[in-house]
């Protein structure tokens, strides 16, 4: 957790002002409590290796004659006994390196929860920066709406125009001011959600300033990034640790050898004098396990097999599931770019159109309607194409999800 706890100091201190999306991107690492728990399990697998690599704990035995075994040194009072076992040889490497391949397996799906957690930060964000943009733009078009209405209410009272006029345009402001309250009242939910995703604790401001624009497709990494995907690298971690939990189990069937020692409290006899008499036992001791039932050890060896079978096809999946992924998210983003390229093409000539239209009813009062239909229409394709830049940023986001590039 220090090491996590020093990469994440480094980044600005969470202060309540306007911030860019990098900026929630960078929060979001440091403050959501699901991705801390990922690094948490990291930690967890890393700490097990020593856990595994040790030997076993020696075994003190000690025992005490109640009725003294005579010999003919003199009766034999206490005996200990202390035992080390030693599994065979590499047994303990083996298993500390599937232990260590795991801890690193776990690692990679941190990242992969980082990863994760990025694209869900992002997604959430597009939207409150498209109904922002579209709040704008729907302020803008009311304010037209209203010069409209001057011009119109202008030139019935000058006696060139018609009522009607007036009230159509009074119409449309009804409607675009309707229109505004709805966006207004809709953004609260899709802020609260960004906050939320992000992992304030406290309800923030949100600022959505930053500027959306096509991404170039042709700069887009090809699709062999794939390969830097986490949750390919922990599948082939997973197949290694399996190969290794093979070889641990098939050399846990293999004999265990301890070596040892007997200490034997011995008294000294009281009716004779001898040599060495009362003279205590040491006794070196070489002992050997011996592992006849078999079963046990065959079935760890099928399971560790088997788990490496399933980790295998697994990662076949993966690599089949993102690249179709990948080919999906790259049509989106090119099928959304091409929208709002064609909204900019429709725009500029609706633009042409209505300075055309509002030349012409400035100086015969013709064509009212079509003026306002015309502005409207010219909302609708700015609305759009702000919905076609949404779309091509959530398809962008979802291929640097698929190739693993932080933002």
């Amino acid at each position: 957790m220090r090491t996590l706890l020093f990469i994440l100091g480094t980044l600005p201190a969470l202060v309540p002002r306007a911030q860019s999306l990098d900026e929630h991107l960078e929060r979001a690492v440091k403050l959501n409590p699901g991705l801390q728990a990922r690094y948490a399990e990291f930690e967890a697998a890393l700490v097990r290796s020593a856990q595994v690599s040790g030997l076993p704990d020696p075994t003190l035995s000690i025992g005490y004659f109640i009725s003294p075994v005579e010999t003919r040194v003199g009766p034999q009072r206490a005996r200990f006994s202390l035992t080390q076992m030693f599994p065979w040889f590499g047994t303990l490497g083996v298993q500390a390196e599937a232990t260590d391949l795991l801890a690193e397996a776990r690692y990679q799906a941190f990242l992969e929860a980082r990863n994760e957690l990025v694209y869900k930060v992002r997604m959430a964000y597009y939207p409150l920066h498209e109904l922002d943009r579209a709040v704008e733009l729907e302020r803008a078009d009311l304010e037209i709406l209203r010069s409209h209405q001057d011009l119109a209410l202008a030139r019935f009272e000058s006696g060139k125009g018609r009522m009607v006029d007036v009230l159509r345009t009074e119409l449309a402001i009804n409607e675009a001011e309707v229109d505004i309250a709805l966006l207004e009242e809709r953004r609260e939910p899709l802020r609260v959600a960004f906050v939320r995703t992000v992992g304030y604790a406290e309800d923030v401001p949100v600022s959505t300033r930053d500027s959306l624009g096509l991404v170039d497709l042709s700069l887009l990494r090809p699709a062999d990034s794939l390969a830097m995907d986490p949750r390919l690298h922990e599948l082939d971690l997973r197949v290694d640790a399996a190969l290794s939990q093979a070889e641990a189990a098939r050399r846990m069937g293999a004999p265990r050898m301890g070596l040892g020692i007997d200490y034997v409290v011995v008294d000294e006899r009281t009716d004779m004098d001898l040599p060495d008499n009362g003279r205590d036992v040491i006794m070196p001791m070489f002992s050997v396990s011996l592992p006849i039932y078999r079963s046990k050890y065959r079935s760890g060896v099928e399971e560790a097999e088997a788990l490496q079978r399933s980790y295998e096809l697994l990662r076949v999946q993966r690599g089949n599931d993102l690249a179709a992924a990948y080919e999906t998210a790259r049509y989106e983003a090119y099928k959304a770019a091409r929208m709002a390229q064609l909204m900019d093409a429709q725009i500029a000539v609706n633009e042409r159109i209505l300075e055309l239209l509002l030349a012409a009813y400035s100086g015969n009062g013709s064509d009212f309607e079509e003026v306002l239909r015309t502005q409207q229409q010219l909302l609708r394709q700015r609305l759009m194409r702000l919905s076609a830049l949404r779309e091509h940023h959530a398809a962008i986001a979802r291929i640097d999800l698929l190739t693993a590039k932080r933002p």
